[in-house]
């Protein structure tokens, strides 16, 4: 999978909505989250600079079969192509860095549209009965685990976020320092 198609997957899973969504309503400024025009934009660059790398290694392989064919045994004439195709390789990989850092600063923020929050510290309320098996698998682990707390709740028939396994570990683990 290109840098291009998994920077793409990876907007539309944090945002939870396809790019075409997205784009439109960020050109209607429906968004509240001021960390997705620039997202927009920087994807635009990684695009752009996808599709220059993939001809810049179209031109590379035509100028080594060309060289092949005349028996050219010397790399001086692919060297332009190489170089060419290194810088654009690495300005690929920094713009898709760019866009992760970005994706990573709307987490930080804790914007809307990902999903629940992750402010919550404790259950809520409507979470007693998830917290109740959450003790009762813990009771028959002898250490406290992500790894061993999962299966256990797979085992009740409870199948959990990561991030939601994580408060509950947390909340568990304050329980258990009391």
């Amino acid at each position: 999978m290109s840098t291009v198609t998994h920077t793409r997957r990876l907007v539309e899973h944090r945002y939870g909505r396809p790019l075409e969504d997205l784009r439109r309503d960020a050109a209607r400024s429906r968004s509240d989250d001021p960390v997705l025009p620039v997202v927009l934009r920087r994807l635009d660059a990684l695009t752009r600079t996808g599709e220059q790398t993939r001809a810049a290694r179209r031109s590379l392989h035509a100028a080594w079969q060309d060289a092949r064919a005349d028996g050219y045994t010397r790399d001086d004439r692919l060297r332009p192509c190489i170089a060419e195709l290194l810088d654009l390789e690495r300005q690929e990989q920094s713009h898709a860095e760019a866009v992760w850092d970005l994706l990573d600063i709307r987490l930080l923020l804790e914007q809307p549209g990902a999903g629940p929050s992750s402010r919550r510290t404790g259950p809520a309320s409507e979470d007693a009965d998830l917290m109740d098996a959450a003790r009762e698998a813990a009771d028959l682990l002898p250490r406290l685990t992500r790894d061993a707390l999962r299966p256990a709740l797979h085992d009740y028939g409870i199948h959990i976020s990561n991030r939601r396994l994580g408060l509950l570990l947390q909340q568990l683990r304050a329980e258990r320092t009391r």
